[in-house]
């Protein structure tokens, strides 16, 4: 599965390659485009780029696997396994209200945070619960990593979407708030009709399939037990009938314990691939306890502290909303000292305030609260590094994929970098040059190309900005909704999303699959988000 999501990032890179030597680039500046000919990718870069492009992004796979190794330890203490069983218990009969339930959480929180990253170390919690509850990896992708990327289509307050909207556009946090809201709320409830739909069809059909094997089951039973008659009917002595008794009765207890064993294993086997697909461990490892004495609400606490932590800590409160507090309160604590030695600024070197926290910052958190738990829950130096090199283990291929996911946003940023311009400026100024001003169609257009190129938002914005930048005021408003909105859609469809391709990769869902899932609702979302940005330019 992994081989076959790399088959089509490699496909997607390739695409690129042949539009580098078939369109010039250019730079787009005050309603121009400059072109400078054709900057093809040569057979070197063809290697060289998707080595270059995992150096830079490395660090997207560094968290992967830190997450990774973080559910290791998890794991190894037990107390995940009795929360995720508690989870189950408590929703047993109720498994629907908890798919809406995950689906509505994971889509607000990601739409006021805008975090993902960050707010990925619930997927395996939740992904658990649900694998427990015999939900298809498709329908539990959706639920998950798709109802995450689903909050960036209508991001409310998210810095990394709404934020960078306001520092590259000029726009409010809360530019086109009402709409935003009203888009979410319908957006939501359209991806729980489809998974509950979906989900729905899947269990009838689990249901069919036991009623089957039970018929057959039985079948077999009836046709042992006429067969056993015939052949007692058929003994000529009482010598040979009661031989034949007493091996049908060995065969008939030997056959009985067999099917016992069997159906145990299998039962064992299910549960194994459940949790090791959804707490990604390598192999089953040792818990510290029976689990009955295991408590699970130190881990929850330090669970939830992490969690809230990181998303103070990477959400930029003073570009959002001019919030000083935590810089004033980072300056405070750094200007401690003992006897004239500022303890702090030295204890503490290195660590950035709260607001803008990086990737660096979250890994070292998922790392110290990893080791955190293995202490309180007495767990040796060894099971602690085993477990977490087993989760880091089996997250790898999903951190390798999501660093190499933008091997296109590379050569684009470097083109940018040297000021040669890209093929994305002059794909998009044919398209802006159908319309004069504002259009919702070829501003729709021109993102959803933009989205498969950049798989950041920042990178996209910085290259419509100078197609929107002219607009007056209420178009730019609009330009700026549109833009993320269609954004936020790419990164559910283009293989060169990190997180769908992270999801994807982590469930063993093909790109196929999800696709085959996903296609009907992302057309949906994408004609009510132009149909949204319509009226919002006829008001």
């Amino acid at each position: 599965m992994k081989r076959r999501l790399l088959k089509v990032m490699g496909i997607s890179f390739l695409v690129f390659v042949i539009l580098s030597w078939i369109i010039p680039v250019g730079t787009y500046m005050s309603g121009e485009l400059t072109t400078n000919g054709i900057d093809p990718v040569g057979l070197i870069d063809l290697f060289n780029t998707p080595i270059q492009a995992f150096i830079t992004f490395v660090l997207y796979g560094v968290v992967f696997a830190a997450i990774g190794g973080f559910y290791g330890v998890l794991d190894e203490t037990g107390a995940l396994t009795k929360v995720t069983d508690k989870m189950s218990k408590v929703f047993k009969g109720n498994e629907k209200g908890f798919l809406v339930l995950t689906i509505i959480l994971f889509t607000i929180l990601s739409s006021v945070t805008g975090l993902i990253l960050p707010l990925f170390i619930l997927v395996p919690l939740f992904a658990a619960v649900l694998f427990n509850m015999n939900y298809d990896k498709v329908t539990v992708t959706a639920a998950t990593v798709g109802s995450l990327l689903l909050g960036s289509v209508a991001s409310t307050l998210g810095f990394n979407i709404s934020g960078y909207a306001k520092n590259l556009l000029g726009l409010e946090m809360t530019n086109q708030i009402a709409a935003k809201i009203i888009l979410l709320v319908i957006l939501t409830i359209a991806l729980i009709v489809v998974t509950l739909k979906t989900s729905k069809r899947e269990v009838k059909k689990d249901v069919k399939e036991a009623k089957i094997n039970k018929d057959e089951k039985e079948a077999v039973v009836e046709k042992t037990v006429k067969t056993s008659k015939s052949n007692s009917t058929k003994s000529t002595t009482k010598k040979t009938q009661g031989s034949a008794k007493k091996n049908t009765a060995k065969k008939a207890t030997s056959a009985s314990a067999g099917k016992k064993t069997t159906g145990k294993k299998t039962t064992n086997k299910k549960n194994t691939k459940s949790t090791t697909r959804a707490l990604a461990v390598t192999k089953p490892v040792k818990k510290v306890s029976n689990k009955s004495k295991v408590s699970a609400v130190p881990m929850m606490i330090i669970f939830i502290f992490v969690l809230i932590l990181c998303l103070v800590g990477m959400y930029n409160w003073y570009y959002s909303f001019e919030v000083t507090i935590f810089s004033d309160l980072h300056e405070a604590i750094m200007g401690i000292e003992i006897k004239d030695f500022p303890i702090f600024e030295h204890l503490l070197s290195g660590i950035s305030e709260l607001g803008y926290w990086s990737n660096v910052e979250f890994t070292g958190a998922l790392i110290i609260a990893s080791a955190l738990i293995a202490w309180i829950y007495k767990l040796s130096m060894n099971d602690f590094i085993d477990s977490f090199c087993a989760g880091v283990k089996k997250w790898l291929p999903t951190a390798a994929l999501a660093a190499l996911a933008s091997a296109i946003l590379y050569i684009l940023y470097q083109a940018s970098y040297a000021g040669t311009g890209t093929l994305v400026d002059t794909i998009n100024a044919k398209v802006f040059e159908l319309t004069d001003g504002f259009n919702v169609i070829t501003t729709g257009v021109a993102s959803l190309i933009g989205s498969f190129f950049y798989n950041d938002l920042y990178y996209l914005l910085a290259s419509m900005s100078t197609f929107v930048s002219g607009f007056d005021a209420a178009m730019l408003s609009n330009a700026g909704f549109l833009i993320q909105s269609i954004y936020g859609i790419g990164m559910m469809i283009f293989p060169t999303s990190v997180f769908l391709i992270a999801g994807l990769s982590l469930f063993n869902v093909s790109y196929k699959e999800w696709m085959k899932y996903i296609w009907k609702f992302a057309l949906v979302a994408f004609l009510l988000v132009l149909l949204t940005s319509g009226i919002i330019t006829l008001l």
